[in-house]
């Protein structure tokens, strides 16, 4: 009896491993390679959650695959991976995605939003929401998110940004939109257009001063080694838009597809608090190892507000697409 006991469980072991195998070949069927230049910031998690969510919504069809740290190439590659279909997904903060689309580029406006809670609750109106994860869709990225991935901060490499007269001839990267460009010049700055990975190099070589950035980037990057003071002065957020390529979903059966996007924008909410934790995590790493965060003076902070605020609509004012973008922006605001 008892070895028949054994051949038995034996028996219900080899068959739970073969239906295990079998979920795990279906889950090959479909795979997204998600695309990121970060790492283990929400864009990199999003990529992991919505892995667990798809191979339960899709009975283990689809699976998705992260690729941080720029393992699929630079923002630019990574984007027209995407377009073309063979990147099937992308988070990364709205700034990047100009090429595509130029309006992206205004989420990059200084006091945009009055903060964190109000940009989201701005970003999840129904219809502004649904306006822009579909604007660029002909561009062939069909938008499933679009919520802050973080509050930008200054940092100075071997000089720590402290006050205003402390921006002044200074070399700072950007991402090159217009209104960073526009920031920078305000600042007293240069703007030097660079990608993350470049961008860590040169700050340890000197070839730039500095750059504003996310609590991810400063932390999961090790930036302490080349600084310890963080400036705050929320005047930019920077806000995530995540897209799937519309070149391979049209590929795929329509009622997967709709699953997929679908699945992927009731994430919304998630990643919304998911980044709002990990910058509360991220500044005590910070601080623990070392590092610090400071706030200009008042009459600092008055001056700041007086030089950035008129950037959005000096920005937009010459372009209808732009200025209707913008304006749109403010009108969904102002019910918040």
């Amino acid at each position: 009896m008892k070895i028949r006991s054994r051949y038995a469980m034996t028996g219900l072991i080899l068959a739970a491993a073969f239906v295990a195998a079998s979920t795990s070949a279906r889950a090959a069927e479909y795979t997204i390679k998600w695309g990121l230049v970060t790492r283990g910031d929400m864009q990199h998690k999003y990529g992991e959650k919505l892995n667990e969510v798809l191979q339960k919504a899709t009975n283990g069809r689809v699976e998705v695959k992260t690729f941080p740290g720029g393992q699929l190439g630079s923002p630019a590659a990574i984007l027209e991976g995407v377009q073309l279909g063979t990147i099937e997904g992308y988070a990364i903060p709205a700034d990047f995605y100009t090429g595509a689309d130029p309006r992206f580029g205004l989420f990059s406006i200084p006091f945009l939003f009055r903060d964190t809670k109000h940009a989201n609750k701005t970003l999840a109106d129904p219809e502004l929401n649904a306006y822009i994860l579909s604007m660029a869709e002909s561009k062939g990225l069909v938008g499933v998110g679009i919520r802050v991935a973080a509050e930008s901060m200054y940092f100075g490499a071997k000089k720590p940004l402290k006050t205003l007269a402390d921006f002044k001839g200074t070399k700072l990267r950007v991402n090159a939109t217009p209104a960073e460009r526009a920031r920078m010049a305000a600042l007293g700055a240069t703007a030097v257009p660079m990608g993350l990975q470049e961008m860590i190099t040169s700050l340890q070589n000197g070839v730039i001063d500095g750059t504003m950035s996310g609590i991810s980037i400063y932390t999961n990057f090790n930036l302490q080694s080349v600084g310890k003071t963080l400036l705050e002065t929320d005047d930019t957020l920077l806000i995530a838009f995540v897209c799937l390529s519309k070149a391979w979903l049209d590929k795929l059966p329509p009622d997967l597809a709709k699953t997929i996007v679908d699945e992927a924008r009731k994430l919304q909410p998630w990643a919304e608090q998911t980044a709002v934790d990990e910058g509360i995590e991220l500044r005590a790493k910070w601080r623990a190892a070392g590092g610090e965060f400071v706030r200009l003076p008042a009459d600092d902070l008055a001056e700041l507000n007086k030089r950035l605020k008129p950037i959005g609509a000096d920005i937009t004012k010459d372009n209808p697409v732009l200025k209707a973008f913008y304006d749109k922006i403010q009108t969904t605001a102002a019910k918040y």
